[in-house]
Formats: C-alpha cells, structure tokens, sequence
C-alpha cells in the first residue's frame, strides 16, 4: 500500500536527483567560448605547451590542460594561440572615429594600440579637453583597444597657436602644464613629444622637462620621437621651416640622431619619469656603399651606448623598433616628391598646375633650375636629401609606369642600365608617364642587418607606426599621410605577421616565447594596461590563433590591404571580430585610461 510520507520523500528525492543532473549538465557548459587542442604561448616566455582556453564574457576563467565545453568552440590543432599582440607605436586616434573596426590591424592580430604618439595627439585642446574626446571613441565604439599619450605638439600650439618657432614664457610653460595635468587625470598614458620639425623643434628642454614632471606625477610615462630621426638638412633662417630641415648644428646631419637620444635620457633623468624611445633605429650612419656586417655592428654599438648605458644609471627606459628593414613606406606618384607642397622649398614649382609643371619639365631650363636645388643639398625625396646619401637613386623602385618594361626596376639600376643621370631619369619618366609612381623601399635607418640586434635586445618592443585603415582600399585613396592619395605600406595591414613569420620562422632570431612577449606582455607591463597581454584567468580574453607555419605579411606596394596569412581568429575581450580573413562586424573594444 502506497504510503502518502514515503511518496512525499521519494519525491522530494527525485526532485533533488533531477536538480543534481540539470545543475551538473549546466556545469558540463559553463563557458561562452572554448578554444581547445592549441599550442598555448601564454606571453610571459614560460614554454609554450598545448591545452585549452575557456572564456567567459569578456575574460579568461580556465588556461592550460582539462576538460570543458563551450557555447562556440574553436579547435585549435596544429594552431598557436598567444595574447592579441600590443601595438605600443601607433597613429589611430586620427583616424579611429572614421575606421572604428580598424580591420588593417584586427587583420594582423592586434588588439591593442597606444596611440597619440610623435607629439600629437586630438587632444588636449582648448575646447577639446581629453576627456571628452575619448568620452567621443566610446560612444563610437571600436573592435580593439585604444590607449593614448597627450601630444606636447598639440599642448604646444594649443597654447602659442602659429607663434611656435620660439621658446615658450614661463607663462605659456604653466598653460600647458595645466593642459597636460587635465589629459593625465582624464586618463593619459603619458606625454609624447616629437623633435624633427614640427612646433616642438623649437620648445628648450627646460619646458619638455617641466611638462615630463607632471606626466611623472601621475606615473606616467615619457615616450619621445627623438631629434634627428629623419635624413635631414640644416639651416640658419628659422622661417625656413619644413619636413627634413633643421635648425642647429651642421654637425648634426650625422651625430644629431646620437645627440637625440642622449637629449631623451637627460629628459628621463631630470624629471625622474621612465623613458620610451618611439621608432628606435642605429645612432651611427655608415657611408654607402658598405658591407651589411656594418649594420649590425652599427646597432650593437647604439644598444650599447644608448640604452645600456642608461640602464646601468639605473633609469627605466625601453623602445620599440618598426619591425620591418624594408616596405614601410607607400607607392606614391613620382611627381609628387616635387610638386605642391612635398618639398617645401620649390614654391616656384607649387604655383604651377599639374599639367604646366609636366610641360615645364620638357625644358632644358626648367630641369636645371630644379638642379640647381640639388646641387645645392635642398632636395629631399622620401626620406632622404640626395647630397646626404648619394646611392639615393638606390632605394626607389618603380612600381607602375606605362612603360612596362620600366614595373619593378630599381631607379639606380634602370639608370645605369641607360647611361643616364637618375635624376635626368626621373624627369623623363614624369613626362613620358605623369602617372607613373614610385616606392621608397629601402630605408637607410633600418638595414636589415640591424634589424636582429635592435629586437633582439631585452628592452625592445616591434611597433607599427601606422594608423587605423579599413580593409577595402582604391589607388587613390586618400591617406592621413599624404597629400597625394597614396596608399598606405603593406605594414600597415601585417608587419606583426611580418614580425613572427621572419624572425621566428625564418631567420631564428627570435624564439616564439620571446617574440610573443616582447609583443604582448612586455607592452602592458611597461605602459600600464592592467590585465591584459598574458593568458591567465582573470585577464581580458584578447587572444590571437595564428599557424607558425604560414604566418606572413602578404600585401605588396600595390595591394597593401591584402590580409596576411596565417591569422585565423582574433578575439577581443572575449569576442571574435576576425575569422575566415574577414572582420565580424562587433567592436568590443575598449578606450583604456590609465590609473594613478
């Protein structure tokens, strides 16, 4: 006979049994997102070893070797997944409000960028406090993370307006330290500041100093573009002003980079703030031609007088280094590097209309006149004066000409093949082909054979120097960078795939531990971006799942957009915004403010 107690108990029991398998089958999925079966680089150097990364919402709750399930899961066989690489040397906050998925660098598997760097920055300005333009990112919302610096060029003329080209009062000195306190309590990272010509050419080290002091205050950090970066030309007349002139020594054409850095370090040491040298390359320029084995002497001794050297002082200083010896520039028309503004000293040339300039230059007069400003050290094409560095005509490849004949020559070599004077050469070209464009693809400042000492070094970070771009792109697009619409490098879209692919899989410089932390952790210890750059559980979950085997820029001058290979997903704060070499559409991405 059926008991009402005893039905009562065994119900309450099987009731409990029911909840007990419901709650253990929950427990079985308690993960948004599973990455399983992967080679893990965890971004701290430890070895890599392979496991599984469970995610919940935006951050990591389980790495390493167990058993889960997830809502979407990633199989992550014969796959690396290591942080989402930190890009601490970018240019974006110009460009991230029109770009907000940044698809050029979720391509290449960054997920976090400091930008605001060379002394510029969109804020702080009078009208436009710091606040409130980042207060603008948000509300766009972004796929990945952006970290700014205030700009002492952008504080500079926020408080001289266009009377920069002299030293500030004491008076300007204390508004833009009050510009700087409100950028630094609004979330700044730092200060930056820029030294080739630009408004902070012409600032005394006493106000970048004074200004260093206040970043300082807040824990900040120094992160300056030092003098001298560029090939550059001196000059006595202070409105002479201009991209690669500057005002000072003629000695500093070749040991003005030298005293740059040094100027940086006593900057760092008087304001007692850690120093970061923006786009470090060789203090010492050897004259051309000479055997590459000089190059890498060249930077072993910059290393060692440069920044180890400050490190025995004990002061705290780090650099990043545009991780490419070739192809950071852009293709751009030959005509351009004379004509409307990019060379500023050629004003008879600016007045003229396209169509005059090109018939000019059919004319024995008129190509000797613009000889007489090379024979004179005032041509500049690139980023190289023609006096400064004679073999000039070596580092120019041809990368579109009617003349098919002309596609993928070196200017040097096409001249000699000839018998003609490069310069002579490029007049002929623009006129046998106004359309014709031209690359810079060799830049003196980074030889490859500096290139495995400087990122070898343990205060090195690779960095892009690029800014947000989308992933479809035109000939002609307008660039943030030109005024000629050229497009963009291929750097832009994969020099970190350009990092692992060459200098771990290729050359050995590098193991992947090591090159995965210089790329990840390393940038977040020294900048200040709490939880992220390691796979940990608690940290945010920004991870790229890349295959070593294949991993490599794979844009060309004339594709640049072209989605690097090797790069399979991208997730930021536990999101996928990259897969199948496509973005997803989300922006998860967060603007970071740093914390006193």
């Amino acid at each position: 006979m059926f008991h009402k107690k005893s039905g009562l108990k065994i119900f309450l029991i099987s009731s409990s049994l029911l909840f007990l398998v419901f709650s253990c089958t929950r427990r079985v999925v308690p993960n948004d997102l599973l990455i399983k079966n992967v080679k893990i680089v965890d971004g701290t150097g430890k070895p890599s070893y392979k496991g599984s990364i469970a995610i919940k919402g935006e951050k990591i709750v389980k790495v390493g070797k167990f058993k889960g399930r997830g809502e979407i899961e990633i199989d992550g066989s014969g796959l690396y997944a290591c942080p989402g690489f930190i890009d601490p040397h970018n240019h974006s906050d110009f460009s991230i409000i029109q770009y907000p998925l940044a698809e050029n660098l979720i391509m290449q598997g960054i997920t976090t960028v400091l930008a605001g760097n060379c002394g510029s920055s969109p804020a702080p300005q009078k009208g436009l406090p710091f606040r409130d333009f980042l207060s603008r990112v948000e509300e766009k919302g972004i796929s990945l993370n952006l970290a700014l610096l205030a700009g002492h060029n952008t504080i500079r003329v926020a408080v001289m307006g266009e009377d920069f080209k002299r030293r500030a009062t004491p008076k300007e000195i204390e508004e833009m330290k009050a510009l700087l306190e409100e950028a630094m309590g609004s979330g700044a990272f730092g200060l930056s500041s820029f030294f080739d010509p630009s408004p902070g050419e012409y600032a005394s080290l006493d106000e970048i100093v004074e200004l260093a002091k206040v970043a300082a205050k807040y824990k900040g950090i120094y992160v300056p573009h030092t003098r001298h970066i560029q090939s550059q030309m001196p000059s006595s007349d202070p409105e002479e002003y201009g991209y690669g002139i500057f005002h000072g020594d003629i000695q500093d054409v070749w040991v003005g980079r030298y005293r740059g850095y040094k100027e940086a370090i006593e900057i760092s040491r008087r304001a007692e703030i850690p120093l970061h040298i923006a786009h470090f390359c060789t203090a010492f320029k050897n004259p051309m031609p000479h055997p590459n084995y000089l190059d890498e002497a060249g930077a072993r001794a910059t290393l060692e007088e440069i920044i180890d050297k400050a490190r025995e002082e004990g002061l705290s200083i780090t650099f990043d280094v545009i991780a490419c010896s070739s192809t950071i520039s852009a293709p751009r028309p030959i005509w351009a590097d004379f004509y409307k503004g990019r060379n500023l000293h050629l004003e008879w040339v600016n007045n003229l209309e396209f169509s005059e300039f090109v018939e000019k230059l059919k004319s024995r007069e008129f190509r000797d006149k613009i000889r007489e400003v090379y024979d004179s050290n005032r041509l500049k094409l690139g980023m190289i004066h023609t006096k400064e560095d004679p073999y000039w005509m070596d580092c120019f490849q041809i990368t579109s000409c009617e003349n098919k004949e002309y596609e993928g020559k070196i200017l040097g070599d096409l001249a000699r093949e000839r018998g003609i004077d490069p310069l002579e050469l490029i007049f002929d070209l623009i006129v046998e082909d106004p359309k014709a464009t031209w690359v810079q693809f060799l830049d003196r400042r980074d030889p490859p054979g500096a290139m495995p000492p400087l990122l070898k070094h343990p205060c090195a970070m690779p960095s892009t120097d690029v800014t947000a771009f989308p992933a479809e792109l035109s000939p002609g697009q307008w660039n943030p960078y030109s005024d000629y619409g050229s497009l963009p490098a291929p750097t832009a879209y994969g020099l970190f795939p350009h990092y692992i692919g060459t200098y771990v899989r290729e050359l050995g410089v590098l193991s992947i531990e090591e090159a995965v932390k210089k790329a990840t952790s390393f940038v977040a210890e020294k900048f200040g971006f709490e939880s992220r750059g390691v796979l940990k559980p608690g940290a945010y979950a920004d991870i790229v799942i890349f295959n070593l085997g294949t991993i490599k820029m794979s844009g060309d001058f004339l594709k640049p957009n072209t989605p690097p290979e090797g790069i399979e997903y991208v997730l930021v704060n536990g999101k996928i915004v990259y897969k199948e070499k496509r973005h997803t559409g989300l922006k998860p991405g967060k603007v970071l403010r740093h914390s006193t």
